[in-house]
């Protein structure tokens, strides 16, 4: 077959999330992984699949908010995983920076992955489609050598076979679901709670100093902002990034929309459980201050800086209160596996 291409896929867009007036999800991956389930089984729940992907509980924060920080994780580790927790299989390639003697080769072994699922109506979800974000590879055409693309966006648009993994950014990521795995809803809950807490106990990789993860990525996030009101009080605007605003939006979005998810997620597992229904409340303070975070840095106009010094003082309460959250799961966890599982009600 020289070629395929899967039709009627549409960009997902979470409609109770834009009803409540929030983001929806918004980190690239999830967004493709979304995306393509929607279209495989036709329903999603998304506030199940962040959870249990656990990047509702995730937090990385870079020192100058560069948005770099979202990718900046064990893909190899997490990425495959985030699959076998959405219920499925997982055919994942990969090839660093450094494995320039494994481009060709990689890239041929992802090639036949890509084909070979939307063969079966299976996009692909690929790093760097556009803009340093995942998108979805959703066709290809051997003879004219391009692939057909979803953008992180929604937009469509082409790929050249030859970009793959080398789009801007010399790294390849693909990612193709395989057939349902049969874990259970009980373990999925478990390993995300476990996740949950692993992370932020910064057990999960990233490139310290520059970015943190865990609780300590609040403060790490929040001096960025005394640092930025320090500099507009001294008059020093010069020496600010102008696309500081850009990415100060960027990164209040990403983390009110995970805290979202958590909060929903946690909701839906807690079943009565006094732990996690504890944990529900706190993780609700969470949403409900990077709410407040997420709408000033909508604001078109540079930012003030009592206005920024407010966000840094929100941010801090939201890690106290996420340190609440967690201390919460670990007392469930705790309870759960002294009890032998009985700690956790699915009702």
């Amino acid at each position: 077959m020289p070629g395929k291409k899967i039709e009627n896929i549409k960009w997902y867009s979470d409609k109770r999330a834009k009803f409540a007036h929030e983001p929806g999800i918004r980190h690239s991956f999830m967004a493709s992984l979304a995306t393509a389930l929607n279209h495989i089984e036709g329903r999603l729940d998304p506030a199940w699949l962040m959870g249990g992907a656990g990047f509702a509980f995730r937090m990385f924060v870079n020192e100058t908010m560069c948005p770099s920080a979202m990718s900046i994780f064990d893909w190899t580790e997490i990425l495959p995983e985030v699959i076998e927790q959405a219920g499925h299989d997982c055919y994942y390639i990969s090839r660093l920076w450094n494995e320039g003697d494994k481009e060709a080769e990689r890239r041929e072994q992802a090639h036949e992955f890509i084909k070979s699922g939307i063969n079966q109506n299976i996009p692909a979800i690929v790093w760097d489609i556009a803009d340093c974000e995942w998108g979805l590879i959703t066709g290809y055409d051997d003879d004219r050598q391009i692939y057909d693309t979803l953008t992180w966006e929604g937009v469509a648009a082409t790929l050249d076979y030859n970009k793959l993994g080398k789009n801007g950014i010399d790294i390849l990521s693909v990612t193709v679901l395989g057939g349902p795995n049969g874990r259970s809803r009980e373990e999925i809950i478990y390993n995300a709670l476990v996740t949950a807490v692993n992370h932020a106990s910064m057990k999960e990789w990233t490139d310290r100093p520059a970015y943190q993860n865990g609780l300590p990525a609040f403060s790490h996030w929040a001096l960025v902002y005394d640092h930025w009101a320090m500099l507009v009080e001294a008059g020093k605007t010069e020496n600010i990034n102008p696309a500081m605003p850009a990415f100060a939006a960027y990164y209040a979005e990403h983390h009110y929309s995970a805290r979202c998810y958590a909060r929903d997620f946690i909701s839906a597992a807690a079943g009565g459980n006094p732990h996690l229904e504890k944990a529900h409340v706190a993780y609700a303070r969470v949403a409900a201050l990077l709410g407040q975070v997420w709408e000033q840095a909508q604001k078109e106009e540079p930012p003030k800086a009592a206005s920024l010094k407010s966000a840094a003082e929100i941010i801090k309460k939201a890690g106290q209160a996420e340190a609440e959250a967690v201390r919460y799961l670990r007392d469930f966890l705790s309870h759960r596996d002294s009890a032998g599982k009985a700690g956790l009600s699915l009702e």
